[in-house]
């Protein structure tokens, strides 16, 4: 009598009960969102002047050397997500694998395709683009109270739930350039893993716009 109850509970642990079928458990995800608070008023219209042997023209973050024209703001990205997002361990100095691309310029890696910035006129056309140069996926700080930091950096690179990776506008690349943009009023629209590379439950938050007058 024990050995048959015993295997009738191994049998039901098994199916489930065909009464009551066990849901299936969601998978855990991490969230990318931008955090509009913060990029909300970044945005500023500057003039700065470039070498010819800068990395900002061999990474392609301006047209030309000389002086040009730009369009600076911040990019804050959350994780809101069930699960850190895990870039994991950079590549050896000199070499580029998957989403790290590395810098002859710079001499680190990069995140390649992380975000996209595209300056669009009244019609909705695209007049000028940039790229964010993410050179290093951290957790800069922490935004919502989700959990602890599990200390990724630049080594090992991810973004810990609750945490958020940002760039100040005064760092190199952050910006569009609009050197031979005709002035009026435009929209800047950021997109955070425009190609879906990442794991991310909800793409539909990983946009944010404002205006620009140039």
């Amino acid at each position: 009598m024990i050995r048959r109850f015993a295997i009738a509970v191994a049998f039901a642990a098994g199916c489930g009960d065909n009464l009551h079928p066990a849901p299936d458990a969601a998978p855990q995800l991490p969230d990318l969102a931008v955090v509009a608070s913060q990029m909300d008023g970044s945005a500023l219209v500057v003039d700065q002047t470039f070498a010819p042997d800068d990395c900002a023209i061999a990474e392609g973050c301006v047209g030309a050397p000389g002086p040009r024209r730009l369009v600076i703001f911040d990019t804050v990205t959350e994780n809101v997500g069930d699960a850190d997002l895990v870039l994991g361990q950079v590549p050896p100095p000199g070499v580029s694998s998957g989403i790290f691309v590395w810098s002859e310029c710079h001499m680190h890696h990069h995140v390649v395709g992380y975000a996209d910035y595209e300056l669009l006129d009244a019609n909705e056309n695209v007049v000028a683009l940039g790229h964010k140069q993410g050179f290093c996926l951290e957790d800069d700080e922490q935004v919502q109270p989700l959990g602890p930091s599990h200390g990724y950096n630049c080594n090992y690179q991810g973004l810990s739930i609750g945490w958020a990776d940002v760039y100040d506008r005064a760092l190199p690349c952050q910006w569009i350039d609009v050197t031979d943009v005709p002035t009026g009023a435009y929209t800047l629209r950021v997109t955070i893993d425009q190609t879906g590379v990442l794991p991310d439950a909800n793409p539909t938050n990983n946009v944010w716009m404002t205006s620009v007058s140039l």
